[in-house]
């Protein structure tokens, strides 16, 4: 009897070791975040940010191409164009191999945005990235 207890208790501190407690996506929002664009690939796939604030954004472009990230929002309804400038609300660029640093705004509506890493001449070859906007916890 004591030996099923004894494997029974650990096949439950096993099954609770390997349980993961995700973080409060709110506790993970920064004022500074990082892209890298590999020519293929625009990561991290997803960004925390506080809403309503100033935001740097570094883009670490490793590709041989130039490029611009666009920060956009996708009408509710009607046909979407991501190039439109009324549907991007912010926008950074890097040349290729380099790095460059720029701000923006973060909306103030909490929601998941899309952005893209475009390749500059080529709008078809573009990465898609997500700008999670969260409302930051109060201290």
């Amino acid at each position: 009897m004591q030996k099923l207890f004894l494997i029974v208790i650990s096949v439950i501190v096993v099954f609770l070791c390997s349980c993961t407690i995700h973080d409060d996506p709110r506790s993970m929002a920064s004022t500074r975040i990082s892209l890298t664009y590999d020519g293929n690939q625009c990561q991290p796939y997803e960004s925390f940010v506080p809403q309503g604030q100033e935001i740097e954004i570094t883009l670490i472009n490793e590709s041989e191409f130039d490029i611009t990230w666009h920060l956009i929002f996708k009408p509710i309804a009607g046909k979407f164009e991501d190039q439109n400038p009324k549907n991007i609300l912010a926008s950074a660029s890097a040349l290729a191999g380099q790095t460059s640093a720029s701000t923006f705004t973060a909306p103030n509506l909490p929601a998941r945005y899309d952005s893209l890493c475009v390749r500059d001449g080529d709008s078809d070859k573009r990465a898609l990235t997500y700008l999670l906007v969260v409302q930051p916890i109060e201290k």
